[in-house]
């Protein structure tokens, strides 16, 4: 199986290519869709929702084969609970209700977490990926880390609170940010988690980081998943 991947996006076009061309079995986005850098890539936010309509289009037209992961740029757009409790220094207010329409009225489409087994390795999809505090921390909510509980968190007021947990590292209250805000550095310090390599986005890196436990690709380009299950540039 071959999977490609896709870090965020935030309204650039880098993964275009890949899809147009790959013969992966599953394309799975890790989210930030939206919120882009104007200042520096110069997208606007305009561009950016147009580029997330294609990419809506796009899992209408390959349900099966796109996985559509949620970040925290999104969650925004999702939940009033969670932009009143973890909203980002980028929001555009301009088209907050057109956005979130977006995502509302699709909701069905996203999901926070992605599960494959390759092999025999279990692979972990997530947008900022799961550390043992932030999981200890909402235990009862996560009694065991499966994409499936993850998911479910979309389903509660207490599961979108524990998304909105952001860490100290990126300005919050908490020890852990959550699985869509968790930053590379709490990764880093986190014990891992048995039987399972995480892949996540988040932390906008110039090169990939890739170890024994994770391998964080927040890198403008797409990758790709190999049958023997090491992550490699696209």
């Amino acid at each position: 199986m071959n999977i490609l991947i896709i870090p965020d996006v935030h309204g650039r076009t880098f993964w275009k290519n890949s899809v147009e061309n790959t013969d992966a079995q599953k394309i799975i986005f890790l989210g930030d869709y939206v919120d882009p850098y104007y200042y520096t890539e110069h997208i606007t936010d305009k561009e950016a929702m147009n580029v997330l309509t294609e990419i809506l289009e796009l899992k209408r037209q390959r349900p099966e084969e796109v996985v559509l992961l949620l970040g925290n740029h999104d969650m925004q757009y999702v939940s009033d609970i969670y932009l009143a409790e973890a909203c980002s220094n980028r929001y555009c207010y301009e088209l907050s209700q057109t956005l979130e329409d977006l995502f509302r009225n699709n909701l069905h489409f996203f999901q926070i977490a992605e599960e494959l087994k390759i092999g025999k390795k279990n692979f972990l999809f997530t947008h900022a990926g799961v550390t043992q505090t932030w999981a200890k921390e909402n235990q009862d909510l996560l009694p065991e880390l499966t994409a499936e509980n993850l998911n479910r968190l979309l389903q509660s007021d207490e599961g979108i609170r524990a998304l909105a947990q952001v860490g100290r590292n990126r300005g919050g209250r908490y020890q852990s940010g959550s699985v869509v805000w968790a930053d590379i550095d709490e990764m880093m310090e986190s014990e891992p988690f048995p039987n399972c390599f995480q892949i996540f986005g988040h932390t906008q890196m110039k090169e990939p980081f890739v170890n024994s436990h994770f391998a964080c690709l927040d890198c403008r380009q797409t990758f790709q998943l190999s049958d023997e299950g090491v992550v490699f540039e696209e």
